[in-house]
């Protein structure tokens, strides 16, 4: 990675506020601010393009192919180095400001706005990544109108909703959240029907081929598992919609479990990002969470609105569904599980994340099946996921220009299809979903998660929701992630865990 020729360390400058853009001189530029140009030549010699990522090794396939043959093209003038550096998107974060503080600058790196933000600081002139204004406009290298209006406006808009005006980031390839759940247990294959119905003979028939079949049972197996077990008193289940359906499905299955004597332990529904269901539910119920507006600005302790009653309230609500066993998430389990453990163990029968983890939430020992996360009211609101690039400044316009020629390549019609669907993330241009490749994809609907999940995320995407980042909103969405932990395991007042979110909110900032 490249290193910033400086007489004092760069971590030295960043505690004291120093702007360290443009120090070192290269390419025979006094000073490259954010805004750099690229150059119209090429270097003359290959240079590094260091990208720094948090993917696992099952997640690089396609990405390591583009990279290859890029490196293939540009031979002798740019070669993209993979670095790992974390294993998560927040450990990556961290390392990425260690790692800063230490003078050491990637090309590129993948990410969230919330985190890129970060990088930016409160004031431009300080900002480690660029602004891609002129990159994206460039004559030669940057996009024209039309391919522009080929992005998928919801991803490219992302990039421009930061503290200051332009575009920061570009997409790689986004996710939404969705619903995991057991299909064998609303079905009827489940602890309390086994109980009841222990001496029927064709339940027992019925529920044999669908465990047999395990995550490959047909739905005309379990439609005749359910109609049968309906018919003779057992408990079968309706996927919820809404969060109030998600709640009485729940409190259904918890007194069914009690009424058959079942008392093992079992939570309705699990949710794997506390923080996503607390910024979701408040876009969904029209309540404040965060603002970046001139008032925010000028006092960043006004950015963060989430002390309120209504907030209060949907905390209390999800405590009490904790309490009465509905609802389990990361926090309530100590940050320490996910609650895909729950479901895949069958110790819960639905389970909400990410479709990038899908891989997760796989059991060899049911159907697994999708549908859209539970919603309330009249809003469906969904929140954005997946990754974006942003531009570090290496204070060498020939590496700002290979990162850029290189983010081309990511994000050309038929690589970043592949890239997506291989990572079960959407990919990031309209066209290409006009591709074979994708329609293939799509078409293979019922083989598997991987194949259905694009399926349901298509319908999603007019209804997707970001929040506004700005230095601080990262630490609102952990801060805001520990609240029900902080009520369920610490044993705080609701008051209380509302009021450490937000004094450690307005202390980082």
């Amino acid at each position: 990675m490249k290193k910033r020729k400086i007489f004092v360390t760069a971590a030295a400058l960043l505690m004291v506020g120093v702007s360290i853009v443009g120090l070192s001189s290269c390419n025979n530029q006094d000073v490259i601010t954010v805004d750099d140009n690229l150059p119209i030549d090429d270097p003359t010699s290959e240079i590094k393009i260091n990208f720094w990522e948090c993917l696992g090794q099952s997640n690089e396939g396609n990405l390591g192919k583009i990279v290859s043959s890029f490196n293939t093209k540009y031979d002798g003038k740019y070669e993209v180095v993979l670095s790992k550096v974390a294993g998560d998107y927040d450990s990556l974060h961290s390392a990425v400001k260690t790692k800063l503080a230490a003078g050491e600058v990637p090309a590129l790196c993948m990410g969230y706005p919330d985190s890129f933000s970060e990088y930016m600081t409160n004031s431009v002139d300080n900002s480690s990544i660029l602004r891609l204004d002129n990159f994206i406009n460039d004559k030669t290298y940057g996009y024209s109108t039309d391919e522009i209006n080929d992005f998928i406006p919801e991803y490219y808009n992302e990039g421009k909703g930061y503290q200051f005006d332009g575009a920061w980031s570009m997409p790689m390839y986004k996710s939404t959240e969705v619903m995991y759940y057991n299909e064998n247990y609303f079905s009827g294959d489940n602890p309390q029907s086994q109980a009841k119905l222990a001496s029927d003979t064709q339940y027992i028939n019925l529920r044999k081929k669908v465990t047999d079949s395990k995550q490959n049972a047909s739905a005309t197996d379990l439609a005749a598992l359910k109609t049968y077990t309906n018919s003779k008193g057992g408990y079968v289940y309706s996927v919820p919609v809404t969060w109030e359906e998600t709640k009485t499905v729940g409190l259904k299955m918890q007194a069914d479990r009690k009424a058959a004597g079942i008392s093992d332990e079992f939570y309705s529904i699990g949710y794997d990002s506390d923080a996503n269901m607390f910024i979701s539910q408040f876009a969904q119920r029209g309540i404040s969470y965060t603002v970046n507006d001139e008032n925010s600005k000028t006092d960043p302790d006004k950015h963060f609105t989430f002390v309120n009653s209504e907030a209060k309230a949907f905390a209390s609500e999800v405590k009490k569904m904790n309490d009465d066993k509905i609802l389990i998430t990361k926090g309530t389990l100590g940050g320490s599980k996910y609650t895909n453990e729950y479901f895949t163990s069958g110790k819960s029968a639905m389970s909400i994340g990410s479709t990038g983890g899908s891989t997760y939430n796989v059991s060899s020992n049911f159907k697994v099946s999708l549908a859209a996360v539970p919603y309330s009211g009249t809003s469906a609101k969904y929140i954005m996921q997946g990754p974006s690039i942003c531009f570090f400044n290496n204070d060498d316009s020939y590496i700002h220009k290979g990162a850029w020629l290189f983010y081309k390549e990511l994000a050309d019609v038929d690589n970043n299809t592949a890239l997506a669907l291989e990572n079960s993330y959407d990919p990031i241009r309209r066209s290409c979903y006009e591709t074979e490749s994708y329609k293939k994809w799509i078409g293979n609907a019922g083989k598997g998660l991987k194949y259905d999940i694009p399926n349901i995320t298509s319908t999603l995407k007019e209804f997707y929701i970001t929040s506004p980042s700005f230095v601080g909103s990262s630490t609102a969405r952990t801060e805001v992630g520990k609240i029900l932990q902080n009520m369920t395991r610490s044993g705080y007042t609701v008051d209380k865990a509302f009021e450490i979110a937000y004094n450690t909110c307005t202390a980082a900032v």
